[in-house]
């Protein structure tokens, strides 16, 4: 009964932490003369709809992605100060897109935070790596 019991616990402690096992793609890009880095689950692309450029329209328009990462740094009293927009595919995943949005953001060291956002509005934030001393 005792062995049952801690088969029982085990089995629950693995499967509340499911998530943490999903595994990551790693995607580095340079977005003007900032170099960074984003970590998107698989199951985040797959539940992002396809797009095919010239073919049909984007899925989430600029003005949904904007107010997606509003929505996501809901926190901030100041005013959002949008920089850059681009729209670009996942690399090796090229009919899921991705929108890339630069954000003015003085209490940063590099003067910007640049925030992903997937066809189906999910935010990611770009982690950006920092400048080197020459």
């Amino acid at each position: 009964m005792k062995f049952y019991r801690n088969f029982l616990l085990t089995i629950f402690i693995f499967s509340s932490n499911v998530n943490a096992f999903q595994p990551k793609v790693e995607i580095f890009e340079q977005f003007d003369n900032l170099r960074m880095v984003m970590f998107i689950s698989m199951e985040d692309i797959k539940n992002s709809p396809e797009w095919n450029p010239g073919v049909d329209a984007p899925p989430l328009t600029i003005a949904e992605a904007i107010q997606a990462v509003k929505d996501f740094i809901k926190h901030s009293k100041k005013p959002i100060v949008i920089k850059e927009i681009e729209i670009r595919p996942i690399p090796k995943h090229e009919k899921h897109w991705h929108y890339l949005i630069k954000i003015a953001d003085n209490t940063m060291n590099t003067k910007y935070s640049i925030y992903t956002v997937l066809m189906d509005k999910k935010v990611i934030p770009a982690i950006i790596e920092p400048q080197g001393y020459k």
